[in-house]
């Protein structure tokens, strides 16, 4: 199932010769193609802008002048997200739901394990390296429990 969102992403991380493949520096060529790589990287569990321009740094993905600034790629996404209405699921509540969803699903999961206290749920989160869905913080009980509450309604 490939919407035309993801059909244009494809397009755009490809490389120069034709191969999909990651990004190199060179194939980037403005905002959109910084919005696809952003939208990857938090559906991988990168969320906070300042964490999104450390990690694009990192890797020697470049704005034309200077570094990534949480404020600079965060302007960069907003046009991203005008350009490309589809993207808005990549963002804000319906990032977080889905997230949530994600979450839900490992909790129940770990439930049916015999993990009985919120306590111990949120423990075996961080030993799995995740994150809570709102702002990508360490699992705690009480996170745990917000998960679940908001199930239930």
């Amino acid at each position: 199932m490939h919407d035309a969102y993801t059909r244009a992403r494809d397009r755009r991380l490809r490389a120069p010769d034709g191969h999909a493949g990651g990004a190199p520096r060179h194939a980037l060529s403005g905002p959109a193609d910084i919005g696809f790589l952003v939208d990857d990287l938090r559906a991988s569990g990168v969320t906070t802008y300042a964490e999104l321009a450390a990690t694009l740094n990192a890797q020697g993905i470049r704005p034309a002048r200077g570094r990534w600034t949480g404020h600079a790629l965060y302007l960069a996404m907003r046009r991203h997200r005008r350009a490309h209405p589809a993207a808005a699921t990549h963002v804000g509540t319906a990032l977080y739901r889905r997230r949530a969803r994600m979450a839900l699903r490992v909790i129940r999961k770990l439930q049916r394990q015999g993990f009985k206290t919120q306590a111990m749920i949120a423990r075996a989160l961080n030993a799995r390296g995740l994150t809570t869905p709102g702002l990508g913080r360490p699992w705690s009980a009480r996170g745990v429990s917000r998960v679940l509450t908001a199930q239930a309604r």
